[in-house]
């Protein structure tokens, strides 16, 4: 610990490691003590079993002990928070996790403040502010948390009481933050300034006693006079600031508290939850009253201290200066000052022009006509890439210096302004070469100056590097075209599922986002939906938009679980960009026998389900963090139960982020739409929400994609695939999914499974060759028949197989009917089969 001073003890002499630590070790009991103290005293008053008090002193001991000590004085806090919870908690790792809690929640307060540049006098505004906001209402949220999660998880409390534990836990531990934190501060003030002349010490007992005495009135009465209170508080503010201020609070805090223990005065509200609300919502707002106004008042009294300073110190300057001049010649001093003024200004605008110009990229120029002399400025030459002045510039040598396709136009350009005595000379754009060898992009602008006769006097102008402006642009347009390219170009068409998508991108800015959407259908015969959205824009995110798309495609295709897929996806970015780039993504795999949707959602927004019955709702799932960021991730599946008619909405930030809502709001508004819009077609769907939710100045690219489960058909079945091998467990997945509304006998719907299957199988063999073709499958119920078809459309062509003809024999064996028709555009496979069930109703 050589070389390091311990919290509290900046600007002080060293007193060697030994010494410091003693000191360290002693502040750490004093605080650990207080806190002790004060927590056992608060528990007699708790509320929920023996742990929840509405009023935590101990928070604002520790709060003041981190401001005034330093954060490290920590372990005397959790050791005494532990020594606190421990003899009222039934096992030691709930007392760990509640004293943890009780440590984190004042730790992240006295952060936060400390970030914000929090003053202990509390004599600003945003200081008041601070601590209210930030050291109560936001922080002491994480102990309550931490603490009622402990309560339910060690069987003190049940899941119901948890909103009631946390309310009275939050509302305690705020209370502790917002009146004995202020009021430790306002020690100090109050023993280094007391009243000092009698007057001042019986208004401050008078304005105390009132304030109690009204107070108490107020608490105990059943009628809503707890407006009465805010005189008193304000006259406490304005008149003592936060010496009295920080006491009025607690006072009249710790009676609002009592209240609403013994459940009197306005605190006679059925509900713990409630109760305990009306309390934190009253103490905040007598906390904020006393500070702000002390806030003001002290910050209003200290601005007339230093203007009449300042008053005072510019009276005695100018009367020195007065004299000064006086004693010599006050005209010609005075003459001579101005001109001395004047030339400071003159060099300080010139100096602040240079900038200006070298910020913005911006070099001036002028052209006098009558002698030929072109002056530029130092930017210009830096543009060009010289140093400033480096030689004399002429028209022709700033002609010379620009490409040969773009001197041309610049040369008419001017002579056309000369000929035509244009004031304003046409903007225009061109390129240079400068002496590295690089090319630069400028934008010249110009004007004419007339004589009074007309006559062309000089020519003024600015000339802008707008290289990479045009570079942004140009990587724009890459960007988008690439996003574009690497979207699915037309979505599946998969039996009993439609899809429809929307992808815009962002109009505001020259962006381009990684937004990406794909429907994946899967060897298993199952189909897989993908959403995501890659952080940042441009080139990179494209790219990495493109490689986590395509990831997700191969390995959704292996088969293995949606949590591997995501796993490994994530894998590949850390690999490939070592934590640098972050990806929230929803995978979801629907099987299409049981509609079970199975979700993985890493950072994204929910999927919104619309069930046709009458019911909307965001589902809900387990969220990890994005893909990419973390080292170790943990995925979870979570199962959705979908039903015929089901709409899934899959979506990213853009569809609902917005600068005048919040997410919150936006999440509203989109399940607002989708359910009005709920009998449409996927289509129009996608357009409403894309018209009513997206608004012109969109900040973020919007992808959409949104599935629906067709009813399945009682009476027909159609699918469309391609003749390869691997379509074939998907070809009886669904047949068999079909059938399940009949009532068959096991072996009935194994036949009918086997004959198709082996009819497509034949397709597969004779029909194609390398090309491939797609391959018709039909099934329709006829009375107490079942009628199947597979049909293709390629050139039958004979196995080289001895064992040809066993498949057509399994068909005819499985089946009543079979025929078979061969014709120049294709081969169609008949089958007929007689049923002794029925179709369920």
């Amino acid at each position: 610990m050589r070389g390091e001073t311990l919290p509290g003890h900046a600007g002080r002499e060293p007193r060697g490691v030994g010494g410091e630590w003693l000191a360290y070790a002693g502040r750490m009991l004093f605080v650990a003590a207080a806190y002790y103290v004060a927590g056992r005293l608060s528990l007699r008053y708790s509320l929920v079993e023996e742990n929840i008090t509405p009023v935590w002193p101990p928070s604002g001991i520790a709060l003041v002990a981190f401001l005034v000590f330093g954060r490290r004085i920590w372990p005397g806090v959790a050791a005494a928070a532990f020594l606190v919870n421990q003899p009222i908690t039934d096992t030691v790792w709930a007392a760990a996790a509640t004293a943890g809690g009780n440590t984190l929640a004042p730790f992240v307060a006295a952060s936060l403040l400390v970030w914000v540049g929090f003053r202990r006098e509390i004599d600003r505004l945003r200081d008041a502010a601070a601590i209210v906001v930030l050291g109560a209402l936001l922080s002491m949220a994480l102990s309550a948390t931490v603490g009622a999660s402990t309560l339910v998880l060690s069987g003190a409390i049940t899941a119901n009481e948890f909103l009631g534990a946390w309310s009275v836990w939050w509302a305690g531990d705020a209370m502790g933050v917002l009146v004995v934190a202020p009021f430790l501060f306002a020690l100090p003030l109050i023993v280094r300034d007391p009243p000092r002349t009698w007057a001042e010490r019986a208004e401050a007992l008078a304005a105390f006693v009132l304030l109690a005495v009204v107070s108490t009135l107020a608490l105990s009465s059943e009628l809503p006079l707890l407006f009465a209170i805010l005189p008193f508080l304000g006259w406490t503010a304005w008149r003592f600031q936060q010496r009295g201020a920080a006491p009025a609070a607690l006072l009249v805090s710790g009676l609002a508290t009592w209240a609403a223990v013994t459940e009197t005065g306005p605190f006679q509200i059925d509900g713990l939850l409630d109760r305990m609300l009306t309390l934190q919502a009253f103490n905040a707002s007598v906390a904020f009253t006393s500070f702000v106004f002390a806030a003001l008042v002290t910050e209003r009294l200290r601005s007339r201290q230093e203007l009449e300073a300042a008053a005072a110190d510019l009276e005695e300057r100018v009367h020195t200066r007065t004299l000064a001049l006086s004693e010599a010649n006050a005209l010609l001093g005075q003459e001579i000052s101005d001109r001395v003024e004047a030339e400071a200004r003159l060099r300080a605008s010139e100096r602040q022009l240079a900038d200006a110009q070298e910020v913005a990229r911006i070099g001036s120029w002028e052209w006098d006509l009558a002698s030929e002399r072109v002056a530029w400025s130092d930017e210009l030459y830096r543009i060009h890439g010289y140093e400033p002045q480096e030689f004399p510039m002429t028209f022709e040598r700033a002609t010379g210096l620009v490409l040969d396709e773009d001197r041309r136009r610049i040369r008419d350009n001017v002579e056309l302004a000369l000929q035509r005595h244009t004031r304003e000379v046409p903007h225009i754009e061109y390129r240079i070469a400068r002496s590295d060898g690089t090319v630069r992009v400028l934008v010249g602008t110009g004007r004419l100056d007339l004589a009074a006769d007309g006559s062309p006097v000089r020519m003024v102008g600015t000339v802008q590097d707008i290289t990479e402006r045009r570079e942004y642009e140009r990587e724009h347009r890459i960007a988008q075209t690439l996003q574009r390219a690497l979207l699915p170009r037309e979505l599946p068409d998969l039996d009993g599922f439609r899809f429809a998508a929307r992808y815009l991108p962002a109009e505001a800015g020259s962006y381009a986002g990684g937004d990406w959407y794909d429907v994946i259908p899967l060897v298993s015969g199952d189909v897989a939906l993908v959403i995501g959205d890659v952080a940042g824009h441009g080139l990179e995110a494209a790219s990495v938009m493109a490689q986590v798309r395509m990831a997700v495609r191969a390995y959704a295709l292996e088969g293995i679980a949606p949590t591997s897929v995501v796993a490994r996806a994530h894998a590949l970015l850390r690999q490939l960009y070592g934590g640098r780039q972050m990806v929230t993504m929803l995978f979801l795999v629907i099987d299409r026998g049981t509609l079970l949707a199975r979700v993985v959602n890493a950072g994204h927004p929910p999927p919104l389900v619309v069930d046709l019955g009458g019911s909307v709702s965001y589902a809900t799932t387990q969220t990890s963090l994005p893909i990419g960021v973390d080292s170790i991730p943990g995925f979870s599946e979570t199962e959705i139960e979908l039903r015929a008619g089901s709409t899934l909405v899959l979506f990213t930030d853009g569809l609902i982020d917005r600068r005048d809502l919040s997410i919150d709001e936006g999440l509203e508004r989109l399940k607002a739409v989708a359910w009005a819009q709920r009998d449409q077609g996927l289509d129009e769907l996608c357009t409403r929400l894309v018209a009513d939710l997206v608004p012109d100045d969109a900040p973020d690219d919007v992808a959409l994609l949104c599935a629906r489960v067709e009813p399945a058909r009682m009476d027909r079945f159609h699918l469309r695939i391609p003749a390869v091998p691997a379509e074939l467990a998907s070809v009886r997945r669904s047949v068999a999914r079909w059938l399940s509304v009949l009532e068959l006998d096991a072996n009935e719907v194994d036949d009918l499974v086997l004959a198709c299957s082996e009819a497509c199988a034949n397709a597969i063999e004779h029909a194609y060759g390398p090309a491939g073709g797609p391959i018709e499958v039909e099934l329709a119920i006829d009375g107490a028949v079942v009628d199947m078809t597979v049909r293709d459309f390629g050139r039958w062509r004979p196995s080289r197989s001895p064992d040809e003809g066993r498949g057509l024999a399994v068909i005819e064996a499985a089946m009543n009917d079979v025929s078979v028709t061969r014709r120049e555009e294709g081969t169609e496979i008949r089958m007929r089969h007689s049923i002794q069930g029925r179709v369920r109703v």
